[in-house]
């Protein structure tokens, strides 16, 4: 077991690689990933599987879990190898543009998903870690401290990247030196996790695939609370990318104005989670996860109302983010935590990314069908344009309000 003072230098150098992985995600993720693969010439079909990529590569990380972690004993060890394996060689996926082929966005598609593979892998691994250096009475204050030092980050890092994407063109070069700079403190993520403090080894495997089945066997509140999040999830998730595609594709914002967008969502976050966590620990973090939630839910009845007018994205994307990365992605995640088995963390953690991505998985699946199924729809009423977008965005809505009462119907045992 770590020592209070261990455990203090260990929850200060979370921050810091919070802060480094931030700089990584944000010059090689979100909407400029999203941009790269239009850039590359994905189609609609192909952006939904670019969209479902991630939430497949955690519903099958469970068997490579049980097949490569069975034997580990070191959580340190099995992060700093999974993170060397990912986050310094992103840049790579740019280089997939210079195949002269029609192969080349399946071939970058394929590299990405062997990344999302292995940062599946070691998402389980790390959220475990944190809760041997965070006490459960802090997980609130804690959480939402790191989150605004990394949002804050964020926002700084993502308005950055995408003004060097329109300044160095939009092409090739730009998307490469991006992508390098992001890759540059993938190894320093690296780096900070090497100085990161460990329970000392011990005989304990990391991973014992026998408790899988358990975990789902046992009328926990884990177990209810994983089914009807899950059923709320993929029905956010039909959603798809295609927000991201419309602002691209229909609105013509440049990387400039989609970083300004990430910002203002950043800050939110920023401001608001350490409110939040607060909140939960105070209140409950079930108690606030259902408001969160509900208020969530309606709020993307504004995608399909969205308009390119930035008077409306700007504050728009702000209660998006106040609600639904500050609220209900904190809160969501120290509940997670509280309700975990003790027997079975490390396991529980992988079953629930598992179960919850494969419902990330077909929410966005059937998005791509659904925007082929609308692409001939196309009609206007008063300011807008009704289209494919807005259809999928609309079955999205209607599936979540759904979804949505059947989760405020949960009852749960324990008491946060």
């Amino acid at each position: 077991m770590l020592n209070e003072t261990q455990k203090s230098h260990a929850r200060k150098i979370s921050i810091i690689e919070g802060c480094v992985s931030t700089v990584w995600s944000s010059f090689t993720g979100g909407n400029y990933l999203t941009g790269l693969f239009i850039w590359l010439g994905a189609g609609p079909l192909l952006i939904s599987l670019y969209g479902a990529s991630g939430p497949l590569s955690n519903v099958i990380q469970p068997f490579f879990l049980a097949i490569l972690g069975r034997n580990v004993t070191n959580k340190k060890k099995f992060i700093i190898i999974s993170v060397a394996l990912f986050k310094p060689l992103f840049f790579v996926l740019v280089l997939g543009s210079l195949i002269n082929s029609g192969l080349k966005v399946w071939i970058a598609l394929t590299i990405l998903f062997f990344f999302q593979i292995i940062s599946s892998m070691a998402g389980p691994v790390w959220t475990r870690w944190m809760t041997d250096i965070v006490d459960r009475e802090i997980y609130g204050r804690y959480f939402g401290f790191r989150n605004l030092i990394t949002q804050i980050v964020a926002a700084a890092s993502t308005l950055l990247a995408g003004w060097l994407l329109d300044l160095w063109g939009k092409g090739f070069w730009a998307f490469l030196l991006v992508f390098l700079i992001g890759s540059f403190f993938g190894l320093l993520d690296v780096f900070t996790f090497i100085h990161q403090d460990d329970e000392p080894l011990s005989n304990i495997k990391l991973i014992n695939y026998h408790i899988f089945s358990d975990l789902l066997k046992m009328p926990t509140d884990y177990r209810k609370y994983m089914i009807s999040i899950t059923i709320w999830i993929f029905a956010m998730n039909i959603f798809g990318p295609y927000a991201t595609v419309m602002m691209i594709s229909k609105f013509k914002y440049d990387y400039a104005i989609l970083g300004l967008l990430s910002v203002v969502s950043s800050l939110a976050v920023a401001i608001f989670q350490p409110i939040f966590g607060k909140l939960g620990d105070k209140f409950g973090n079930f108690k606030i996860l259902r408001y969160t939630l509900i208020i969530q839910t309606i709020l993307n009845v504004g995608w399909i109302l969205a308009v390119p007018n930035i008077y409306y994205m700007i504050p728009f994307q702000l209660v998006l983010g106040i609600i639904g990365t500050a609220g209900t992605g904190l809160i969501s995640s120290n509940f997670l935590m509280e309700i975990v088995p003790t027997f079975g963390k490390t396991e529980a953690f992988v079953v629930y990314a598992s179960i919850t991505n494969l419902a990330a998985f077909g929410g966005n699946m059937i998005s791509g069908f659904l925007f082929l199924l609308f692409s001939r729809i196309h009609f206007e009423f008063l300011i807008w344009n009704f289209d494919a977008y807005r259809f999928v965005f609309m079955v999205s809505v209607i599936a979540s309000i759904i979804a949505l009462y059947s989760f405020l119907k949960l009852k749960m045992i324990f008491k946060s």
